[in-house]
């Protein structure tokens, strides 16, 4: 029966990753313009997705100092940053939250 759980789990896990998976831009930031960002994501592709009022800016912290505030404007955003969109469903170049990669190696 533990096993019938565990498989259970590991299916919607599975589901869950694929789905938020075609939810997100992940890349760097080759071009920002008010209320448009174009980023150049991992797989070679340029997208580009609209910012509105409602779009949030998150710091994505992978080095110390861990405490530091993880909130952020639009300004924070810059060419050259590594950054992790997640968009609406309904709408994929609208980003609901931008989340700016701060502390990766590589990247300022």
């Amino acid at each position: 029966m533990k096993r019938l759980y565990l498989a259970l789990s590991v299916l919607v896990l599975t589901a869950v990753v694929a789905d938020a998976a075609d939810n997100t831009v992940v890349g760097v930031v080759t071009k920002v313009e008010p209320g448009t960002i174009e980023v150049k994501t991992d797989s070679g592709e340029t997208r580009s997705v609209s910012t509105d009022s409602m779009t949030m800016y998150r710091k994505w912290i992978v080095a110390k100092p861990w405490g530091q505030d993880a909130r952020v404007d639009a300004g924070f955003v810059q060419v050259g940053k590594r950054v992790h969109i997640e968009v609406a469903k309904d709408n994929p170049s609208t980003p609901r939250t931008v989340w700016i990669v701060v502390g990766r190696v590589g990247y300022p």
